[in-house]
């Protein structure tokens, strides 16, 4: 045996992952062979421990840390095959070395030693000391192999874990801050929407389905006119339709199912030349609903007309009251000389009469319309004259074209009701004309009175056959100045305003709906006097 010394420790690393005291185990019945070994690796700072049988091996196994083990093929008892299969249960990563002094030892036992011991190399007796400390060096370069390979995998499996971990909670944070982002956006009352190029919205708020009376995922991919406003086309000048996604371009729509007015204002939600997919910019919409806003605006307006009227009808009522007086005059004249002998004449004289006076009471009406609140005598009035004469009066002035049937119902005891004759007339003369307007050629005209038992009230309807009002302007047809009359049409907005204003001031109420041949049908409550007999 050579005892030249040889170095055998671990190779350098700059920083090494395993740190471990270089160690053998040498197992062999021979004192004198265990010995030897020792005397070899401690010059190579290479801590060696014995046992000389394969029991007493194991057990010093147990107690030590080693990377190689030195076993003789023969020994009492176990032989090493035995032995190393043993070590290679327990330790699977100290290396095996095999020492036999038997040559020729059988192909069958040197099977068993591979197959059962997984022995890495194979030593001959006598060994040549460089080619021993060769082995084990090779040998616990690939235990420090296999030690480093595990702590890699350890670190490995950890580092996954803290990934996972990592993982996981950043996949909550995001999925929390989804949340927190849809809530945020549901919480905005306004509604908003993300709309791409062609228009079809890809995310909204549920202020946004509620607007357009939808579930939410209804309203995804659907176009934002279609789906919010009813239009089968863009809105008008919107920025999306017309590939003007700027900042803050706003537009106004107006949603004619319900009656609203939206400012539609857009926000490009990517940046200047950023495609955010299939080349289509996509824009945030935030609608902003400035209905009353608008009202707001109107009813102001509305004001300064009024405060105009005032000072028109005050300028009228001076410039119209003489040449009325000398209309009035010469008509009560003319009356006088045509009574009993020119019918056709007494009755044009007295129609010409009654339509100065209806041009005087005009005057005054816009004189009381500017200035409200002034005193008014009542006294009881038969609706049944009164209606006659209104009647009268618009089929007089009906077109030839028109032919418009005008059919009464009233109970013969219609009660009678407390109020101004003209301002009544104009009530009833204002509905006629404007029924007698909506229709288009010959139709029909209705108008149905009748007591209303236990309320004290007297129910007159007025309907008609032309188009009717569409439920979201119902209401706004007693606002001043609000008309559906073409622009080459005459109307002032005035007419159901001061209707409105009339009946109110009667202690009565006045409403529109659908008539029973599908034009409009106003519905007038006025209170009863009190006569004799009334329940």
């Amino acid at each position: 045996m050579d005892g030249n010394p040889v170095n055998v420790s671990p190779e350098n690393h700059e920083v090494p992952l395993v740190e471990f005291q270089p160690a053998l185990l040498v197992v062999d019945d021979e004192h004198f062979i265990c010995s030897a070994v020792e005397r070899i690796f401690e010059r190579q700072r290479i801590k060696v421990y014995k046992a000389y049988s394969a029991l007493e091996g194991l057990e010093r196994l147990s107690q030590v840390d080693v990377q190689v083990v030195i076993s003789d093929f023969q020994m009492p008892g176990h032989d090493g095959a035995w032995f190393l299969s043993q070590v290679r249960q327990s330790h699977p990563r100290v290396q095996r070395i095999l020492l036999t002094a038997d040559y020729k030892a059988n192909v069958d036992n040197l099977q068993r030693a591979i197959n059962e011991g997984g022995v890495h190399r194979f030593l001959m007796k006598p060994w040549e000391n460089h080619r021993l400390v060769e082995t084990v060096r090779e040998c616990m370069d690939q235990w420090r192999i296999l030690a480093e390979r595990d702590h890699l995998l350890g670190v490995l499996a950890e580092t996954n874990r803290v990934l996972e971990t990592r993982v996981e909670e950043r996949t909550r944070d995001l999925a929390r801050a989804s949340r927190e982002w849809r809530r945020t956006f549901d919480a905005i009352a306004d509604p908003l929407t993300l709309v791409d190029a062609e228009l079809r919205v890809v995310r909204a708020n549920l202020a946004a389905a509620s607007a357009a009376e939808l579930d939410i995922r209804g309203l995804l991919g659907q176009r934002c006119h279609e789906a919010l406003f009813g239009r089968d086309t863009p809105c008008e000048k919107c920025p999306l339709a017309l590939g003007q996604n700027t900042a803050g371009a706003a537009v106004e729509v107006t949603d004619e199912r319900h009656g609203r007015t939206w400012k539609v204002t857009t926000w490009p939600l990517a940046e200047a030349g950023e495609e955010t997919g299939a080349g289509d910019n996509v824009a945030v919409c935030h609608y902003e609903d400035v209905t009353e806003e608008r009202e707001l605006q109107r009813q102001m307006l509305m004001l300064e007309k009024i405060a105009a009227i005032g000072e028109l009808a005050g300028c009228v009522a001076h410039e119209l009251n003489n040449p009325l007086t000398g209309i009035l005059s010469f008509s009560q004249v003319l009356a006088r000389l045509t009574e009993g002998t020119d019918p056709d004449t007494f009755g044009m004289a007295n129609e010409i009469e009654e339509a100065a006076r209806r041009c005087r009471n005009i005057v005054q009406a816009l004189l009381d319309y500017s200035r409200p609140g002034g005193p008014v005598d009542f006294t009881d009035i038969n609706l049944r004259e009164l209606i006659d004469g209104v009647v009268r009066v618009s089929v007089l002035t009906q077109s030839s074209t028109k032919k418009v049937e005008i059919l009464r119902q009233e109970p013969e005891d219609l009660w009678p009701v407390r109020g101004v004759v003209d301002g009544l007339k104009s009530v009833f003369l204002n509905l006629i004309n404007n029924a007698v307007q909506a229709i288009d050629g010959p139709g029909r005209l209705q108008i149905i009175a009748e007591n209303l038992v236990g309320e004290h009230m007297v129910r007159i309807r007025v309907s008609d056959s032309g188009p009717g009002i569409p439920p979201a302007l119902r209401e706004k047809v007693f606002a001043p100045f609000f008309t559906t009359k073409a622009q080459n049409k005459s109307g002032t907005g005035l007419g159901l305003a001061i209707v409105r204003n009339v009946v109110r001031d009667h202690g009565g109420s006045v409403s529109v709906g659908e008539g029973p041949e599908g034009g409009a049908c106003f519905d007038i409550r006025l209170p009863a006097a009190t006569v004799k007999g009334m329940p």
